[in-house]
């Protein structure tokens, strides 16, 4: 069977925040830690974790059961750099479930079933739709990756799933809200209720 590996970016410098939000508290974890713990109970194949600004204490928070680390020297070139980082790191998947590691509130169930339209239908590409709206885990063939491993920019991820109307990015319509990412104080507010 295809080999399928979830690849957690936790590499940005969190200037939004203006601290290191991954490691702010989120019930009995951090938001990291959260977004590990639902991407490891999914049943994806394999976990890397691409970590860069801050990478020390990061590293030294995770407490993954199964994920790999590893660290994109580059991180400052934006996202698509720490998804390459995460893809060489595991060159033998076939695809790859992309997920923010500033999503604590990411479900298990919707890593599953793009885990499982992987092994039905193997699309190149394909992006979560919750009510209409785009959001993660978005899915990426190894074939979709090598396309894009060339173009330049911080945004080729967001063009190609939020942006773009790629007739070869497949829509996985799940029910419930998207889950909500962590970049200013005002999210972190939001998020905890504080």
């Amino acid at each position: 069977m295809a080999a399928i590996t979830g690849v957690i970016l936790a590499a940005g410098a969190s200037e939004r925040m203006g601290r290191p939000k991954l490691l702010l508290p989120f019930g009995d974890t951090t938001i990291l830690g959260s977004t590990i713990e639902a991407v490891e109970a999914s049943r994806l194949d394999r976990v890397v974790i691409v970590t860069g600004f801050g990478g020390e204490s990061i590293e030294a928070s995770i407490e993954a059961q199964r994920s790999m680390v590893v660290t994109n020297p580059d991180f400052r070139r934006g996202n698509m750099s720490s998804l390459l980082t995460g893809v060489d790191a595991d060159p033998g998947a076939d695809a790859f479930v992309l997920v923010p590691g500033d999503l604590p509130t990411i479900r298990t169930s919707v890593i599953d079933a793009m885990v499982k339209l992987w092994e039905e239908r193997a699309p190149w590409a394909a992006v979560t739709v919750y009510d209409g709206r785009p959001a993660h885990p978005f899915l990426l063939s190894a074939v979709a990756v090598e396309e894009l491993r060339p173009l330049p920019g911080e945004k080729v991820l967001g063009r190609l799933f939020i942006d773009a109307e790629d007739e070869r990015v497949q829509r996985l319509e799940v029910a419930g809200d998207a889950p909500k990412d962590v970049n200013t104080p005002e999210d972190y507010r939001e998020l905890t209720g504080e």
